[in-house]
């Protein structure tokens, strides 16, 4: 009776126990598939994830045609885990979907071959990776294979199935025309970082935003198929287009690097100018950066010189005093000045011609024409200087223009207010003051286009990812002179081409031109100036219906005649844009404006 009830009761603890134990199982399996699911499943995701960023492209630039101007490559480097390489002993099993028999193994020494076939490399040589990482670190899991392979590379190995072969993707800017147009696109440093030029001026269109995912692997360290999940994508970069002509900025760097070696300058430049719009449709500058090499390139020419490097523009603002003195009705291209080669106006003033001459009875066109600086200073001083300060001011000159390129130079306008007598006068003809050739054209292109100067203009627009196009504000125009002014201001420009000595150096066959030369002293940096000049030639083209203005700037001469080289540079380019943009020739004939009396 004893043994019946002890062995009842052990029975009974037993059932306890067997229910105890699963109640607490129970209640582990609830908390562990219910209670606790997500926060597990996030924990053991956290520790078998990997997370991969998806590198966005840097946008592209084009010019005004869409023609690539600069773009990202895309390369790829192939990497594997070398302690992977030994798992089951050195094989693993692929899917032989070209012959359909189902799976096949594969062997690690097999695999080298088959990645050497496509990366170029000896099975020997990719078996030494391994063996040098595994040497090292016998639980390496990272080993180069090849760096930098293509696309095609690329799809060709992920063909292979190899499962401890990864893939990393980076992007490298390159250039496809070299230097053509370098100076104004720019070029990136160390990991791509855009350091000039529309590289850093439109970084923010260009940049995209990175994107990124994760993958599951196991314990081996082999992606588990199937696990990739995205979780955001990559938006890359905007496009953005340039106004420049491609074309037609090689052919402008051709002839200004040419005219600077032919007579052996420090530098040139070169810019044409769309008359209606303000577009710049080249802006080439001698010794241009390829954004490729920059490092073979001097660094001294690596920026857009054309926008950060002004210069006393000497005679070719000869022009603005003429426009202002009929624009204020104090002159007309008829008004009479007998001139001097010399002239001391004032005490501690003295100024004078580049070539001697007895007193002249030239016309306002005649001083123009013969690039007179007494001539000009004697009837521009006729003007207070505040109200030349404005003209010159309505020109463009001492304002920053906002073309689109990163760093745009004011050029020097001092207040009138603190000229000094002598700067007071040389600011007549283009001295005492300094412009960028931009700003140059810029005030040309005012004349030609009946007075309203518009903006000057490098980067047209920005279009992102989603096909929205930005167009860039460049500033407002601004009506510097009268269409009545600038028409006979044009009418002077084109007698002083006709009537003017370098006519045979500049002639294009069937086509009116309208122009200055400028020949001007630049200052030594210490009160004084040089003993060299800079030439220059500023022109409109065709002159009876202006569509372009070009402007040509030569350097510090050593070898040659530095005003030849300005305007066979400015022909040069004129004929080159004629023939871009299609131009038709001229219509009728010019009668030159008196030039004496």
């Amino acid at each position: 009776m004893l043994r019946t009830r002890s062995s009842r009761l052990r029975r009974v603890v037993a059932l306890g126990i067997v229910v105890v134990t699963a109640l607490v199982f129970l209640i582990r399996l609830v908390d562990v598939q219910m209670v606790s699911a997500a926060a597990l499943n996030a924990d053991a995701k956290d520790k078998r994830a990997v997370p991969v960023s998806i590198p966005s492209l840097r946008g592209d630039i084009v010019d005004r045609n869409g023609e690539v101007l600069a773009t990202t490559d895309e390369r790829y480097d192939v990497q594997l885990s070398p302690k992977n390489t030994k798992l089951n002993g050195g094989t693993f099993w692929r899917t032989d979907t070209e012959r359909g028999v189902g799976t096949v193994k594969v062997t690690s020494k097999q695999a080298f071959a088959e990645i050497g076939e496509v990366t170029g490399q000896k099975p020997e040589e990719i078996q030494k990776i391994v063996d040098d990482a595994l040497k090292d670190n016998e639980k390496s899991d990272f080993a180069y294979v090849q760096r930098s392979i293509d696309l095609g590379q690329l799809n060709k190995l992920k063909e292979l199935s190899i499962p401890w072969l990864t893939f990393e993707s980076h992007h490298s800017r390159t250039y496809p025309n070299g230097a053509v147009g370098g100076n104004i696109i720019g070029f990136s440093g160390f990991e791509d970082v855009p350091q000039s030029g529309v590289e850093v001026s439109q970084n923010d269109c260009l940049t995209g935003t990175d994107g990124s995912e994760t993958y599951e692997r196991g314990a081996d360290g082999v992606a588990l198929p199937g696990s990739v999940v995205v979780e955001q994508k990559a938006v890359n970069g905007g496009t953005v287009q340039l106004t420049i002509d491609r074309d037609l900025q090689w052919e402008a760097q051709q002839a200004i690097n040419a005219q600077v070696d032919k007579v052996g300058a420090a530098s040139g430049y070169l810019v044409v100018m769309n008359v209606k719009t303000g577009e710049l449709v080249a802006v080439a500058e001698d010794g241009s950066v390829d954004p490729n090499d920059v490092d073979a390139s001097d660094p001294t020419k690596r920026e857009a010189r054309s926008f950060v490097a002004p210069y006393e523009p000497g005679s070719t603002f000869k022009m603005i005093t003429a426009a202002s003195l009929i624009d204020q009705g104090l002159a007309t291209p008829a008004t009479r000045n007998l001139t001097p080669d010399h002239l001391e106006p004032e005490p501690g003033v003295r100024f004078g011609d580049s070539f001697n001459h007895g007193p002249m009875q030239w016309t306002l066109t005649g001083i123009l024409t013969q690039s007179s600086n007494v001539g000009t200073a004697t009837l521009g001083n006729q003007m207070s200087p505040e109200t030349r300060y404005d003209y010159l001011q309505k020109f463009g000159i001492g304002i920053r223009t906002e073309a689109g390129m990163p760093l745009e130079d004011t050029g020097m306008l001092i207040p009138y207010q603190d000229w000094d007598r002598q700067t007071a006068y040389n600011t007549m003809f283009g001295q005492g003051l300094s412009s960028t050739i931009v700003q140059t054209a810029g005030a040309f292109q005012a004349i030609a286009n009946d007075g309203v100067r518009v903006p000057p203009s490098i980067v047209k627009s920005c279009t992102d990812a989603d096909g929205k196009v930005h167009e860039l504000d460049h500033g407002d125009k601004v009506t510097a002179v009268s269409k009545d002014t600038s028409d006979q201001v044009m009418a002077m420009l084109e007698t002083v081409v006709h009537e003017g000595w370098f006519t045979k150096f500049i002639d294009i066959p069937g086509y009116r031109l309208a122009g200055k030369t400028g020949t001007a002293e630049q200052s030594d940096g210490q009160g004084g100036y040089r003993a060299d000049f800079v030439h220059s030639f500023a022109g409109v083209f065709p002159a009876d219906d202006p569509q372009y203005v070009a402007v040509a700037s030569i350097a510090y001469p050593t070898a040659g005649d530095g005003g030849v080289a300005a305007i066979t540079a400015f022909r040069d380019v004129a004929e080159a844009t004629i023939r871009t943009f299609n131009i038709p020739p001229s219509t009728g004939e010019f009668t030159p404006l008196p030039t004496e009396y």
